[in-house]
């Protein structure tokens, strides 16, 4: 396939969408519509948000930019049971997917709390990587959901510390300190909470373009508090949201003990390697075949 060719006017912005892509990915087309529109290269309009959409809709179907990996759609997802081959195809998927329980021997339980499915898209590569529980509010605070997780961490005999990304808007402030307030009511305890993002000093920081608040019950204590300016956690880089995220988890690592549990994981793993070793080739109770003919 061969770039599309685009007017004159888009020209510009297809060449520092795609350089955004390549620094950044994956990202939702949020994140990129906010760091194009923070940049000067969109209006901060809904017009503008339909611009880019057609745009980078042409550079993935030209193959200009990868369809799948680049830009990323965390809200649609497919269901569908999990299934295997035979025994040596779910023995591959048994000895991948072992994984030990580093964090027991740390002295910090950690989670992360992310406001919308599309950060949880972000910087679940970071958390996956670090086995971090990532949670994806979606909007207000239910009980089931906070009452679950409350409850499992009234089982956690360490000290629990909590981290969370979300709007800086009435809606988000409101909706991080309705959770907090509800994760402390039904489990009993207080944890540590750190908000990664956003924060005030990051409109200077990365030049974010503040929106205006949007009325509503919360606006007059978000303004008496924090201001008239608001902002999208989907406008900070990608990047700089993985990043915070590792950072924070790191801290709570003791790295010569994370090392050491490591070796025993990769110990384990080839344990398991060597057991499941022998299913390879052999069908159910080794004597039927797939046309159910006995063996």
């Amino acid at each position: 396939m061969t770039a599309p060719t685009f007017r004159a006017k888009n020209q510009t912005l297809q060449a520092q969408a795609v350089a955004v892509l390549r620094a950044e990915r994956p990202m939702t087309l949020r994140a990129l519509y906010y760091r194009l529109a923070s940049a000067g290269h969109l209006p901060a309009t809904d017009a503008g948000y339909d611009r880019l959409k057609r745009l980078t809709k042409r550079l993935r179907e030209s193959g200009a930019v990868p369809i799948t990996g680049w830009i990323v759609d965390r809200v649609r997802s497919t269901l569908k049971p999990s299934s295997w081959t035979g025994l040596a195809d779910f023995g591959d998927t048994v000895r991948h997917a072992y994984r030990k329980d580093l964090w027991a021997d740390m002295p910090h339980h950690v989670e992360v709390f992310v406001e919308k499915d599309a950060i949880a898209g972000t910087v679940q590569p970071v958390t996956a990587e670090y086995d971090v529980a990532l949670n994806v509010i979606r909007g207000d605070v239910s009980i089931s959901f906070a009452g679950e997780i409350a409850k499992l961490w009234e089982r956690v005999e360490k000290p629990i510390v909590a981290y969370y990304l979300g709007d800086y808007d009435p809606s988000g402030m409101g909706i991080e300190e309705e959770l907090r307030d509800k994760l402390t009511r039904y489990g009993g305890g207080v944890p540590h909470w750190v908000r990664l993002g956003v924060v005030e000093a990051d409109f200077a920081a990365f030049d974010l373009f503040p929106l205006p608040v949007k009325a509503s019950a919360r606006s007059a204590a978000f303004v008496a508090r924090y201001g008239t300016r608001c902002a999208e956690v989907d406008a900070l880089p990608p990047a700089e949201l993985r990043g915070r995220v590792r950072a924070a988890i790191e801290s709570h690592i003791d790295q010569g003990r994370w090392q050491r549990l490591k070796r025993v994981e990769e110990l384990e793993r080839g344990v398991l390697l060597d057991f499941v070793g022998g299913w390879r080739g052999k069908t159910a109770l080794g004597t039927v075949s797939p046309e159910g003919g006995a063996r």
